[in-house]
């Protein structure tokens, strides 16, 4: 516990990016005057989380540590709540230390931890299901339910989690009282009232179908990547590459394959003991058995969780599928006792996996993922390419790269780039088709570092490098800076940049092996660098853009070996200027064809083109 800890302080400087910035910055501002509109974050019903957030940002309003504090305390109250289901699923002093090691699995976590670092209402979803859980086993109702309640109202997908398990709970409870029509109708009035955190909800989308503020959905959906409703999505059967990317997430990502194979093999061991026996009847009453233990309840909740959380078309980032990774990690276990694994043997191997995730969760190392999604350059690092299964929008990830912590090195490096180039407020920032989302949408006046406070704070404008809008920019501003970022095409845009300005000298800023590059460029005109003393392609950036008298464009990007800012230095129509080099397109063609989709995924999905 102590060595995750301090991993995560390691990172406590971190400025959200992203998904991250929206959620910061939405706490913060509330908390400087809270309301009721206020509570619902990003457009989801998370009064209760919010409600907790803001009570906790108003102890220090600007500053990050109040969200990092929190999100470390709902880990650890996550942690501490699967260790107690972990005790009344297995019992006993002969699973303590194997509790312990499934416990330090969990914690683990490289999804669990990086969602952690970036503010958002999926972690929290994390200690109220595990506790709900606990508390419905150990018949503690109220407590139950009021948990429940704050599950289902911090994000929708805790809805989904808490009908799994009163489904799953349910069921278990009939198998387990009175095969008589008085003993079903007990267990139904019994197990009824744990429904109330559902039927309050159902009551809340009534309420907000007719007092919600026009423009505004009833429940956030995106419609983008599937234009269904989520109803037909959670009944209807498909198999499409958003299906195959959720399950990717939960049984392949981060060494989760290791435990799917396990499970793999518990099932089919299970499955034959069951079928030796004689007739139907006894095979079906083996199966009854089973699933009428605790361990059978929670392999019946992960598989129902697990379908309605997989079933939804969204983008391809795993926090949405946190809920399901405790019960992973206890099925784990429960399918190395089917194996009969002996008890060291056991030991080691969760230990080892253990360190295994440890290890994922700072580098991207795990052979099975790069192989599926794919990976993209990082400096002298790899991070995977999460967008490739479904096709999705992002360039090789956003908020999809928040996998492990490795995402923060590039905020990291953006930080250390603001403050040793401190960009003017007539400066634009341009970056790579499809990465700008809320990336540098302000910096501290004082420091020039990241943040999210409004307050302090000076806006600076961000854009996407186009081929179509490249000249118009060189001629309404005075200053700008390229971000090559490494999850976008970074050479594609430098090609791009090429026609309209000369690419300057290389310099680089580093972090471990972790680096961005930066170049300068200056505008062209008539297939020449402009002087300093023309200013006449400055009348469309407003007075401060007038203020220049040349343009800088600085182009920060990764590299490993042949890197893609290696082309940072070139021109697309082979034009040589003093100081500049041409385009190769077969580097760029290279560049182009690592950003491909694995070479599985086209031949396994190309009937759901």
């Amino acid at each position: 516990m102590l060595a995750v800890l301090g991993l995560l302080l390691s990172r406590a400087s971190y400025v959200p990016i992203w998904d991250g910035f929206v959620y910061a910055e939405a706490i913060n501002e509330a908390a400087k005057s809270p309301t009721i509109g206020s509570l619902r974050l990003a457009g989801h019903a998370s009064q209760a989380y919010a409600a907790l957030a803001i009570a906790v940002q108003a102890l220090a309003i600007n500053s990050r540590w109040p969200l990092f504090v929190l999100s470390i305390a709902l880990l650890y109250t996550a942690v501490l709540g699967f260790y107690r289901l972990a005790s009344i699923t297995y019992p006993g002093p002969a699973h303590r230390l194997d509790r312990a090691l499934l416990t330090a699995i969990f914690l683990a976590q490289p999804t669990l931890l990086a969602a952690v670092m970036q503010p958002g209402i999926d972690l929290p979803l994390v200690p109220a299901f595990v506790w709900s859980i606990v508390w419905v086993l150990e018949g503690r109702r109220v407590a139950a339910i009021l948990v429940a309640t704050a599950l289902a109202f911090t994000k929708e997908t805790g809805v989904l989690l808490y009908t799994a398990l009163v489904a799953s709970y349910g069921v278990w409870s009939l198998l387990r009282g009175d095969a008589t029509l008085r003993g079903y109708v007990r267990t139904v009035v019994r197990v009824a009232p744990l429904a109330i955190p559902l039927v309050v909800f159902v009551a809340y989308l009534f309420y907000r179908k007719y007092t919600r503020p026009v423009g505004e959905e009833v429940v956030w959906t995106y419609a983008a990547l599937r234009n269904e409703s989520l109803l037909r999505q959670l009944i209807v059967p498909r198999i499409d590459r958003f299906l195959l990317s959720n399950v990717a997430n939960v049984l392949v990502l981060n060494f989760a394959w290791i435990a799917t194979a396990v499970i793999a093999g518990g099932t089919v061991v299970t499955a034959r003991s069951i079928g030796s026996a004689r007739s139907l009847h006894a095979r079906w009453q083996a199966t009854l058995d089973k699933l009428a233990t605790v361990p059978g309840l929670l392999v019946m909740l992960t598989i129902v969780s697990g379908y309605l959380l997989t079933r939804v078309a969204t983008f391809t980032n795993s926090r949405y599928l946190l809920g399901v990774m405790p019960l992973f990690v206890i099925v784990l276990y429960t399918a190395l006792l089917a194996l009969r694994v002996p008890g060291r043997g056991r030991q080691a191997m969760l230990g080892s996996y253990a360190v295994l995730l440890i290890v994922s969760a700072v580098r991207t190392v795990d052979p099975v993922s790069r192989w599926v999604y794919g990976t993209f350059d990082f400096g002298d690092r790899q991070m995977l390419r999460m967008t490739s299964i479904t096709g999705e929008c992002c360039a090789a990830g956003r908020d999809q790269l928040v996998y492990n912590l490795e995402f923060t090195e590039l905020e990291s490096l953006m930080n250390t780039a603001m403050t040793t180039l401190v960009p003017r407020d007539s400066t634009l920032i341009m970056v790579p088709d499809s990465t700008d989302w809320y990336l540098v949408p302000r910096l501290d006046v004082r420091t020039n570092r990241r943040t999210t406070a409004r307050d302090n704070a000076r806006s600076l404008i961000v854009v996407e490098t186009r081929p179509d809008s490249v000249h118009a920019y060189a001629r309404q501003w005075r200053h700008a800076y390229y971000l090559a970022l490494p999850n976008g095409a970074a050479a594609r845009g430098l090609r791009d940049l090429a026609s309209a300005f000369a690419i300057g000298p290389e310099h680089r800023f580093r972090r471990g092996g972790y680096w961005l590059s930066v170049y300068s460029l200056t505008p062209l005109i008539d297939g020449e660098p402009a002087r300093r003393s023309d200013t006449s392609r400055s009348s469309g950036a407003g007075e401060r853009g007038r203020q220049g008298r040349h343009y800088a464009v600085l182009s920060i990007a990764s590299h490993v070996g042949r890197s893609p800012l290696a082309l940072a230095a070139r021109t697309s129509h082979g034009h040589r200027h003093d100081g500049q080099a041409t385009v190769d397109r077969g580097e760029i063609a290279a560049t182009r064809a690592r950003s491909a989709q694995p070479p599985w995924f086209t031949a396994l999905c190309t009937c759901t083109r």
